[in-house]
């Protein structure tokens, strides 16, 4: 549903364009999605990757984790932005989405911005079931949380 949804978008937005470009600070290569819940982590390279305008919409897959999300870091984008993250059978489906979307409210995103390259939500994660409607929890099981994608611009090619 949704995740179909997102991985449309994000093929039909540029696509992501690593040059060689070295890693930031952070050590977060480029066409890179880091999913940070709780302790753990996850990176997975991009295969879409894209801005117009204020949005910014990403996927990405490894190993059988899929990382994907829709980032709105216009006024009040918050509530029209979205993550999920499915890390497997063991950690699950993790991620938020703002009221404008479907199936949100879900979890809480606190905070959408671009920084350079980078695009970064933070927020408290929910877990969702295999059809990505979210699993009630209290405010307490929410699962503290932060994604940060690297999608340099595509440079056009030079002889």
């Amino acid at each position: 549903m949704i995740t179909g949804a997102l991985a449309a978008v994000a093929l039909a937005v540029a696509g992501c364009g690593s040059r060689g470009e070295d890693p930031g600070r952070d050590g977060l290569a480029p066409d890179t999605a880091r999913f940070s819940y709780d302790s753990r982590r996850a990176e997975v390279p991009l295969t879409a990757c894209g801005q117009d305008g204020d949005v910014v919409v990403l996927a990405g897959a490894q190993g059988g984790i899929v990382v994907q999300a829709h980032v709105d870091v216009g006024d009040g984008g918050i509530d029209r932005s979205g993550v999920t993250a499915d890390l497997g059978a063991e950690d699950g489906i993790l991620g938020a989405f703002g009221s404008g979307l479907d199936p949100g409210p879900a979890g809480e995103i606190t905070d959408v911005r671009v920084e350079g390259d980078r695009v970064i939500v933070e927020g408290r994660w929910a877990r969702f079931d295999g059809d990505l409607n979210p699993i009630p929890a209290a405010p307490d099981q929410l699962v503290e949380g932060r994604l940060v994608a690297r999608c340099p611009e595509t440079r056009p090619d030079t002889d």
